[in-house]
């Protein structure tokens, strides 16, 4: 019983072997599978290297709004943009390979080309922006223009020209330092620090030109009165607010110009001398040249009193002293009149 079991046994291996195997093999004749191969073909080669060039090429477009680029000096930059030309047009170029040798020589291509873009890419130098001083200028922008004098008494194109500087402050500011170039940086610090200069100085020179007017009207109340002052220091005078009042009407006057007229027509305000005066500053001047006359020969009597030995042992310091305030009280007799032209 057992043996007709065995015999079934194997009956049934064999029956299954051959149902898989097919007809007329056995185990002994059956071989292994052949491996399959890993190597890439040379047009997976090529089509591996041709999009990894291509990615890369669309990564480095996104440079163009980058820092690393906008910022960066000239020669590297423009390397940058040879590269990615030459690489754009090795892209779209219809190359029409068919056989594994063409494949070969185009991946090397690609290889070369990729390796350039990596190191053109590598080789910009740009750095981002510092944006502090031009977040300083916005957030400064909105106490100025809520509570600074200066600013609420500007001309209106003065006020919209630093409104406008500013609108474009909050525009460069916004588009990150990653994304912005140091030149429209410059720029918009550069606009709002102007534009808010020029409010001042407006300003200035509404009120200097204000200050002009007023002083110019003071001065023709002395032109009613012309007669009482001396001819020359009235055509002095004359000159000056003539000056003024050429000033005061033309449009293009700067703060300057206002500033300056106004001190020479004070100074020559202050120069004035009536004619009353004058009679008496000739007289008392007269009366200084002839006491200083008198000084001067006081002064030589006394030097030659110092030559004498015994004069000198007991009035010596005295005269010295003497000598020495005379000294001072004639340098200042001259310059008085030498002012008046009588020296």
């Amino acid at each position: 019983m057992k043996k007709n079991n065995l015999k079934k046994g194997i009956i049934a291996i064999a029956l299954a072997t051959s149902f898989v195997l097919g007809s007329g093999q056995s185990l002994t004749n059956v071989q292994a599978a052949p491996e399959v191969s890993q190597e890439k073909s040379a047009k997976e080669i090529y089509e591996n290297v041709f999009n990894e060039l291509k990615n890369t090429y669309n990564s480095c477009l996104n440079l163009y709004d980058d820092y690393t680029y906008i910022n960066s000096t000239s020669y590297p930059k423009a390397s940058f943009d040879g590269i990615m030309e030459k690489t754009k047009a090795f892209l779209e170029e219809e190359k029409g390979l068919t056989s594994d040798e063409a494949y070969k020589i185009e991946a090397e291509k690609a290889k070369s080309q990729l390796a350039l873009l990596n190191e053109a890419k590598d080789k910009l130098n740009g750095e981002s922006v510092d944006t502090e001083t031009l977040a300083k200028l916005l957030m400064e922008s909105q106490d100025f223009v809520r509570n600074d004098s200066n600013y609420k008494n500007a001309p209106k194109d003065k006020k919209d020209l630093y409104d406008l500087a500013i609108t474009n402050g909050y525009l460069v500011f916004n588009k990150g330092s990653n994304k912005l170039s140091e030149g429209e940086y410059e720029k918009a610090v550069a606009d709002i620090r102007e534009a808010r200069e020029a409010i001042i100085r407006a300003v200035k020179e509404n009120a200097a030109k204000e200050e002009l007017g007023t002083k110019i009207k003071d001065a023709e109340e002395i032109v009613k009165n012309k007669d009482k002052y001396t001819e020359n220091t009235y055509k002095i005078f004359d000159l000056a607010l003539t000056s003024a009042k050429s000033i005061e009407s033309n449009p293009n006057s700067k703060l300057e110009d206002y500033e300056g007229i106004v001190g020479k027509l004070k100074e020559a305000k202050e120069g004035l001398e009536l004619k009353e005066d004058a009679d008496k500053i000739k007289k008392a001047l007269k009366e200084l040249k002839a006491a200083k006359e008198e000084h001067e020969l006081t002064v030589k009597a006394c030097k030659m009193l110092l030559n004498y030995p015994a004069i000198a042992k007991n009035y010596g310091n005295q005269i010295r002293a003497y000598l020495e305030k005379s000294a001072k009280v004639i340098e200042k007799s001259n310059k008085i009149l030498e002012h008046y032209g009588m020296l």
